[in-house]
């Protein structure tokens, strides 16, 4: 290790103390940032940023909602490293412990809404760029950051920072899979919605009418049993259909009151996760064949699929294919090799990584415009991994962006 290096290590407890980083979490816990909702969140981060001396500004992805920029380093040339962070979080579950916008901390383990997916990694993103700051040294390259809406509807504000232009020669997303993990392979993901649209008739005229739930119920029966054949015997068990929403009732607007009518709109939401090489073309298609069957058994029903989904229900909005990156591209080894420099973990996995490859991600998106990169974030424990991360995780996390950052931009 050169004595640049070996400087920036010994210098990181001192640029970023631990209390600083889990404040960092804390405060980005505090802001509720539900998908579409991100844009308190995005303002949090600038200032934050700015408190610290890195200039960001916000990218408008759609009317009223923001995502973040910054760049440290020289203003031209193409970044050498790009850190790339979604600001949505998931939805809450009844299972959310405490006060959820309220961090709290319990030895290694730091809790709150959101930390897990994916609110720790900004605060890597966040600690790294606040330590190559203050530490003062001179970049020679640029390095990029990016605090992006939309990564749960498919990716969508990465999708809208590589149309404006930015890119990068290399990116880590670090996504909650575990510092001991540095994914380069992981599966698509196809957001859809099934809508049978019938015929209302009362109960007493059942008969009459063409009943969209009980219809909705023989496709979703047909399509758990299908094979549609997007198979990889590398990603067993893929393909994964997921329906996790429902809603049924009277009209377009699924009116739940007439419960004594038979539904003549019925809708599933729907999550389909599936392997490379199959692309969405290909994913469409083999839902059309089975749906056709259907069809054919209820002429006398309306069955489409909606892809992208309705925006009202805040689900989808692009495509997000397969990532499949080689697991010894270079940041990879980069990554393996500065990790153990400034903790006690080293890289136990890479390139695919089940059952954790079986997430989707920016990645897809960045691979494919020509960026080398990787998957590498910190994670929590068991048991209730998704409501907590181990702060060790995201100081192992941090400090290696920071060298990362430090080698490929210093």
């Amino acid at each position: 290790m050169n004595s640049s290096t070996t400087t920036f290590v010994d210098q990181l407890p001192r640029l970023l103390p631990d209390d600083e980083l889990v404040q960092l979490a804390a405060g980005l816990t505090a802001v509720p940032s539900f998908t579409g909702q991100e844009t308190p969140l995005a303002f949090h981060v600038r200032n934050t940023l700015a408190r610290n001396d890195i200039h960001a500004y916000h990218q408008e992805v759609q009317p009223g909602r923001l995502q973040t920029i910054a760049r440290l380093g020289p203003e031209n040339g193409t970044p050498a490293l790009l850190l790339n962070g979604h600001l949505d979080m998931d939805p809450l579950g009844r299972d959310q412990p405490g006060k959820p916008f309220t961090a709290r901390r319990e030895g290694d383990r730091l809790y709150g809404a959101g930390l897990h997916n994916m609110k720790s990694g900004l605060a890597a993103i966040l600690g790294a760029a606040i330590a190559v700051r203050r530490s003062g040294m001179a970049l020679r390259r640029p390095l990029l950051l990016e605090f992006v809406v939309g990564e749960l509807q498919g990716g969508v504000g990465t999708r809208h920072a590589l149309r404006s232009g930015l890119t990068a020669d290399a990116a880590v997303v670090p996504e909650p899979y575990s510092v001991r993990r540095v994914i380069t392979r992981t599966a698509g993901v196809h957001k859809f919605a099934i809508v049978v649209r019938g015929t209302t008739a009362h109960t007493s005229r059942h008969h009459e009418g063409v009943d969209a739930v009980a219809v909705l119920r023989r496709v979703l029966d047909l399509l758990d049993t299908a094979d549609l054949g997007l198979r990889n015997s590398e990603f067993p068990p893929l393909p994964r259909l997921q329906v996790a929403s429902l809603i049924a009732g009277r009209g377009e607007g699924h009116d739940l009151s007439g419960v004594s009518y038979c539904s003549d709109k019925a809708t599933a939401l729907v999550d389909l996760r599936y392997p490379p090489p199959h692309e969405p073309h290909n994913v469409s298609k083999a839902i059309d064949v089975v749906l056709d069957r259907v069809r054919d058994a209820f002429p006398e029903a309306q069955i489409v699929v909606e892809h992208p989904v309705d925006p009202q229900y805040r689900v989808g909005g692009t495509d997000m294919p397969p990532m499949d990156m080689p697991a010894d591209c270079a940041v990879v080894r980069d990554i393996a090799e500065l990790l153990p420099r400034v903790s006690d973990f080293q890289v136990e996995e890479t390139g695919l990584a089940l059952p954790y490859s079986y997430c989707g991600n920016d990645t897809t998106h960045l691979s494919r415009a020509g960026i080398e990169c990787c998957l590498f974030g910190p994670r929590g424990g068991t048991p209730d991994t998704e409501h907590h991360v181990l702060i060790s995780e995201m100081r192992a996390c941090a400090d290696t962006l920071a060298l990362l950052a430090e080698r490929r931009c210093g």
